[in-house]
């Protein structure tokens, strides 16, 4: 049985980034060793079975990466993940994080996903969407593609032109409009959940920006959640099926806590920065005490 920690090869062509750096190191600590090993070299072949070159179906992994279809023949395979491939793959998707947690009665930014199209979105066939997305969001309004990470691909419409102007330059990828909570505007807090624990939580803001993300230009601070925020948190990961992840909310003009987004590999850095405490360590240590109980 060996560890190992999958990260993306073609994100990262240099090596290990620094989430899959602190893991390692965590695992050293404690005297254990998991392998980082590039999505590149981790090839899946389907025939009468399947197969990953240089994985064995005892093994397990930490699957920091967003190659789901990987993912999920490393399952097929046998290998225990954490997180596994279908919590990747809901987290992954904003729209599909959104279904879940609004199945479940979870608070969040009133949103509309936009319907599937082909090639970009027609004026025509969008004005129906996008009359309605108008009429229920107002402006200004925050407009996300499905699939981003860092806050790169979320954007801000100001009016119907600049919302229409979005939806062209969405083209054939899905995305989402989104209530803009002026309450929260270029402030979030995240609070990262491991084994159903809140472990650290910092409040990140901008002066600069309507987004939070210290990608972004935002800067953090460390936070103590309030009870209804910490077990709101908590709440997403358990629907969400995430042993670990950073999920950020919002504060809306009442003081009410709405989730925002949830993170199956949140970046820890920042957070371990602002608060001291070691999340690598903290997801290292679950990950070995599931492997333990096997």
């Amino acid at each position: 049985m060996a560890g190992y920690i999958i990260y993306n090869g073609f994100w990262n062509p240099d090596g290990p980034p620094d989430p899959v750096r602190r893991l390692t190191d965590a695992a050293k600590e404690r005297g254990r060793t998991l392998t980082p090993v590039p999505n590149t070299a981790a090839s899946a072949e389907f025939s009468e079975s399947v197969a990953v070159a240089g994985f064995d179906a005892s093994d397990f992994a930490l699957f920091w990466d967003k190659d789901v279809r990987l993912g999920r023949a490393l399952e097929a395979l046998g290998m225990r993940l954490y997180n596994p491939a279908e919590v990747v793959a809901v987290c992954d998707d904003k729209a599909a994080t959104q279904l879940r947690l609004a199945a479940e009665g979870v608070p969040m930014p009133r949103t509309l996903v936009a319907p599937m199209t082909y090639l970009h979105m027609d004026e025509g066939p969008a004005r129906v969407f996008l009359e309605r997305a108008e009429e229920r969001l107002g402006f200004p309004m925050v407009v996300k593609e499905c699939y981003g990470s860092l806050g790169g691909q979320v954007y801000l419409a100001r009016n119907g032109a600049e919302l229409r102007a979005l939806c062209d330059h969405m083209a054939a990828r899905p995305f989402l409009c989104q209530e803009f909570v002026a309450a929260s505007a270029g402030t979030d807090i995240r609070i990262y959940v491991v084994d159903g624990q809140p472990v650290a939580a910092m409040r990140r803001h901008s002066e600069t920006d309507f987004r939070a993300n210290i990608g972004a230009g935002g800067e953090g601070e460390a936070y103590t959640p309030t009870e209804e925020e910490a077990a709101l948190a908590v709440k997403c990961c358990r629907i969400l099926g995430a042993q670990f992840a950073g999920v950020d909310l919002l504060i809306d003009a009442d003081g009410s806590p709405l989730v925002c987004e949830v993170n199956s590999n949140a970046h820890m850095a920042a957070v371990t920065a602002c608060t001291g405490v070691d999340v690598a360590g903290a997801i290292v240590d679950l990950v070995f005490s599931k492997e333990r109980q096997r």
